[in-house]
């Protein structure tokens, strides 16, 4: 998962980068899905991911229950 999760923070990363200096001369631009659709798929692929690893770390290896209480 840190594999996946660090690439995708390089994807976003370079994104960022290229949207803030408005360059859309990147060949990825001539792809589809297009580099901002990516883009937003790659926030909540990242969003999904980072809930699961708390989830893991707090159910699944560490003490919490789902019966207890919040």
């Amino acid at each position: 998962m840190i594999k996946e999760r660090d690439s995708l923070m390089r994807y976003i990363r370079k994104y960022e980068k290229l949207e803030k200096a408005g360059d859309c001369s990147d060949e990825e631009w001539m792809i589809h899905p297009q580099p901002d659709v990516r883009y937003q798929m790659y926030m909540e692929y990242l969003a999904a991911l980072l809930l699961l690893n708390k989830y893991n770390e707090d159910y699944v290896w560490g003490d919490k229950r789902l019966s207890d209480p919040e």
